[in-house]
């Protein structure tokens, strides 16, 4: 019994905890530490005015407490005591604003109109993170200077979410197309039931397409999307 447990939960609690905290915290504190720092580096630039140093401060005071909610999050979801809702078109939306605000590149998110919101909270936040981690790779990696995301509802009762940048690719023989932030993505791709697939060759950009079934988007289809993705047997 014991064994089988640890077959649908993903390995011994111990080691599932481990990988699920470092998920977590470099999907989350470390990107929110780094954009922080983005912004510091920028200000240290100038000018330096009262106006300005204003809006630096609320800048980072912002991101703290930011960063205090996620960390809130994450041990809300440790525990079992998320919400069961979440509306991921809007978060991404005020995600690209965001950003193009802060690092000057453009971020744009597409949404089809069948998409449907609010969606289950542990997919959106699975999939936010993905997006995130995608961005910033396009950025730091890639030079990327426009990053487009497309959510939307495809054939055979499945979803797609795509982030394509235009920056000048990676190939396997950089080191990073399989690093940490990679690795976390694939795992958040296949805790939702999906698979995450990277398109990228030197000078042509990278997209990123991740694939899963549309059950996961609806609230209270747990066991329904276990089934399907065989963590668990139907009935």
């Amino acid at each position: 019994m014991q064994a089988r447990d640890e077959r649908v939960n993903g390995g011994p609690p111990d080691d599932r905890i481990k990988r699920e905290l470092a998920r977590e915290l470099h999907d989350q504190v470390v990107q929110d530490l780094t954009a922080m720092l983005i912004d510091l580096e920028n200000f240290k630039r100038g000018p330096f005015d009262s106006t300005s140093t204003v809006l630096q401060v609320d800048s980072v005071q912002g991101g703290l407490r930011t960063m205090l909610g996620r960390l809130r999050g994450m041990l809300y979801g440790l525990r079992g005591e998320e919400s069961v809702e979440h509306d991921l078109a809007e978060n991404l939306r005020f995600f690209a604003v965001q950003y193009t605000k802060r690092t000057g590149v453009r971020v744009l998110v597409r949404v089809s109109r069948d998409w449907p919101d609010p969606i289950r909270r542990t997919t959106a936040q699975h999939l936010q993170r993905i997006v995130g981690e995608a961005v910033n790779n396009g950025r730091q990696h890639g030079g990327a200077s426009s990053i487009r995301v497309t959510l939307r509802l495809i054939d055979g009762g499945y979803a797609r979410v795509t982030i394509q940048d235009d920056g000048r690719g990676i190939s396997p023989s950089d080191g990073t197309s399989e690093g940490m932030g990679m690795l976390g993505m694939r795992e958040r791709a296949t805790l939702i039931g999906g698979s995450l697939s990277v398109d990228s060759a030197r000078g042509r950009g990278t997209t990123i397409r991740v694939v899963f079934p549309q059950t996961a988007l609806h609230l209270g289809e747990v066991g329904l999307l276990l089934a399907e993705t065989g963590i668990v047997e139907p009935g």
